[in-house]
C-alpha cells in the first residue's frame, strides 16, 4: 500500500476509533478523556482575467483568462486528557483541474493531479500539543506544533504558507500564553517554517510554501515576538506588538535565466491597535506599524496604517446594516533612495481586502502588500438569518510611482460577496452546508499601462461536520 493509502486508512481508523472511544467514555461517564473529531469538503470555481501587473515589458497582465476549480477536504482528530491536556492533528488534500489556460505540459506544482488521493499529496497542516494552566487555573497556555496562528485583522500574522494557495495557512510554531493580569492576555510566540512540508505524505507536488517569486525559493522564514492584548478599558480594548522576522537567503534567477542569490532578511515591527467603541452604534479600528531592518547591505523600514470607521444602522436592527469607511496606508519604495521603504508583511502575505489584487501582488512578489494607499467605503447588510450581503468601494494609489505606467494611481476596486447557509443539522448536530459568491472589478489607473477593466469571480460550497 503506498504512502497515501495507509495516511487514509489512518484517517479511517482513528475516526472509527475516536468515534466508539468517545461513545464508550460517554457511556461510562468518563470525563478524563474525551476524544473528538470532524472535517470538511470545499469547492470552489475561480475564474479571473486582465489583471495588471508589474512587467517587462510594461503593460501585460496576469497571463490572460485563468479558470479552474479546487477541491480542498480535511479530516481532523482530538484528543483531551485531564481537562489541560489537547493533542489535535489535521491532514488535507486537495486537488485542482484547469479549463483555461492548458496546464497539462506543466509540473503537478501546477496541475495539482486529478483528483486521487491515493496517488497525489496529502499534507499535515496541525498537528499540536496544548498545556493549559500550567501555573494553576488562568495563569500559563503553552501550545507547541503546526497550528494556525491569527491575531487582529491579519495585518501582520495569518498566513504562513502564502504560497500554498488556499489549501494551508499553518506556522510551525510555539505559543506561550500568560494569563495572569486581569483582563490581559501576553503571546510570547516563536516561529520556524520551512519551504517544504516535511508532513507531506506521498509527496508528488513539491510546492514552495514560504517562495517570493514564481521559482522554487528554498527559503525558510523564522521569527519571535511578543502580542499583548488588553480588555481592561471595556469602551478602548488595546493590543500591541513587537515581532522579529528572518527570511532566510533565497534563490531567484534573473532576466537571463543565470541563478541569482538574494541575501537574508531580518526586519523588526513594532506596532498598536486600538478598538474603541464610541457608541452602541458606532466602533473604530486603528492599527500602526513601524519596522526597520537589513536585507544583505540594505537598510529598510517602513510603516502601515488601518483605520475603519462602522456604523450599525438603527432602521432594520434585525437585517443588521453597517456602512464604514476607511483608509489603508502601506509605504512604498523610494526607487530613488539606497534604502527600502516599503512595508514588509511579514506573516500577512494573503488576500487581505481583495482576492483580485492579490493576484496582481503575486505578480512583482508573491503576496506583498506594499506601496499602497486605499481609501474605501463598504456596506453590508442580512438579508435573512442565512443570507449576508456586503461590498467595498475602494481607491488603490501608489505612495511610490514604480510602476510601468509612471502614475500613482492603481485602480478603482469594487467588491461585492454573498455568504449563504443552506442547510444545517443534516446528518448530526454540528455539520453545515454553507458557502458565497464573489465578484470584483478593477479599473486600472495610470500606475500601469493597460486599460482593460480587470475580474474576479468565486463560488463556492463548503459542508463541516
Amino acid at each position: 500500500m503506498s504512502r497515501a493509502g495507509i495516511a487514509w486508512a489512518v484517517v479511517v481508523a482513528a475516526l472509527v476509533f475516536g468515534g466508539g472511544m468517545a461513545w464508550a467514555q460517554a457511556d461510562a461517564g468518563n470525563d478524563a478523556v474525551k476524544f473528538g473529531f470532524g472535517g470538511d469538503v470545499r469547492f470552489r470555481l475561480v475564474e479571473f482575467d486582465e489583471i495588471p501587473i508589474i512587467a517587462d515589458p510594461p503593460g501585460v497582465t496576469r497571463s490572460g483568462k485563468n479558470t479552474f476549480f479546487r477541491f480542498r477536504t480535511r479530516v481532523w482528530g482530538q484528543v483531551d486528557m485531564l481537562e489541560t491536556l489537547t493533542l489535535k492533528g489535521r491532514l488535507v488534500h486537495e486537488f485542482r483541474g484547469w479549463d483555461s489556460p492548458d496546464m497539462s505540459g506543466t509540473p503537478t506544482s501546477s496541475n495539482w493531479g486529478d483528483g486521487d488521493p491515493l496517488e497525489e499529496e496529502i499534507v499535515v497542516d496541525q498537528l499540536y500539543i496544548e498545556a493549559r494552566d500550567l501555573l494553576g487555573k488562568d495563569s500559563v497556555d503553552i501550545r507547541v506544533g503546526r497550528q494556525d496562528l491569527i491575531y487582529g485583522t491579519g495585518k501582520v500574522i495569518l498566513e504562513g504558507t502564502p504560497k500554498d494557495g488556499s489549501r494551508t495557512i499553518y506556522l510551525d510554531a510555539v505559543k506561550a500564553t500568560l494569563r495572569m493580569i486581569p483582563d490581559t492576555t501576553v503571546d510570547l510566540l516563536g516561529m520556524y517554517t520551512q519551504s517544504k512540508n516535511m508532513l507531506a505524505i506521498n509527496e508528488v507536488d513539491n510546492r514552495d510554501l514560504t517562495g517570493y517569486n514564481k521559482y522554487d525559493n528554498d527559503g525558510v522564514e523564522s521569527g519571535a515576538g511578543i502580542y499583548a492584548k488588553n480588555a481592561s478599558c471595556k469602551r478602548m480594548p488595546a493590543e500591541a506588538y513587537y515581532l522579529y522576522k528572518n527570511e532566510g537567503e533565497w534563490d531567484s534567477f534573473d532576466s537571463t535565466g543565470a541563478a541569482v542569490e538574494v541575501p537574508e532578511n531580518t526586519i523588526h515591527t513594532i506596532g498598536i491597535r486600538l478598538m474603541p467603541k464610541l457608541s452602541d452604534s458606532m466602533s473604530a479600528n486603528a492599527e500602526a506599524a513601524y519596522q526597520t531592518g537589513e536585507t544583505g547591505d540594505e537598510t529598510q523600514n517602513g510603516y502601515m496604517l488601518d483605520a475603519t470607521l462602522k456604523l450599525a444602522l438603527p432602521m432594520a436592527e434585525k437585517n443588521k446594516p453597517t456602512v464604514g469607511v476607511g483608509c489603508y496606508v502601506l509605504s512604498g519604495d523610494d526607487p530613488d533612495s539606497a534604502e527600502d521603504e516599503g512595508w514588509n508583511p511579514i506573516w500577512a502575505r494573503w488576500p487581505q481586502y481583495s482576492e483580485l489584487y492579490i493576484y496582481s501582488w503575486d505578480a512583482e512578489k508573491a503576496g506583498r502588500w506594499t506601496n499602497l494607499m486605499m481609501p474605501h467605503i463598504d456596506a453590508s447588510v442580512a438579508l435573512n438569518p442565512k443570507l449576508r450581503i456586503e461590498a467595498m468601494l475602494a481607491w488603490l494609489n501608489a505612495m511610490e510611482k514604480d510602476g510601468p505606467g509612471g502614475g500613482s494611481e492603481r485602480g478603482l476596486l469594487g467588491t461585492v460577496r454573498a455568504d449563504f447557509t443552506l442547510a444545517q443539522e443534516l446528518l448530526g448536530k454540528k455539520d453545515k452546508l454553507f458557502g458565497h459568491l464573489a465578484l470584483e472589478m478593477l479599473n486600472p489607473g495610470d500606475y500601469y499601462n493597460v486599460d482593460d477593466a480587470s475580474y474576479f469571480a468565486r463560488g463556492e460550497l463548503s459542508y463541516s461536520f
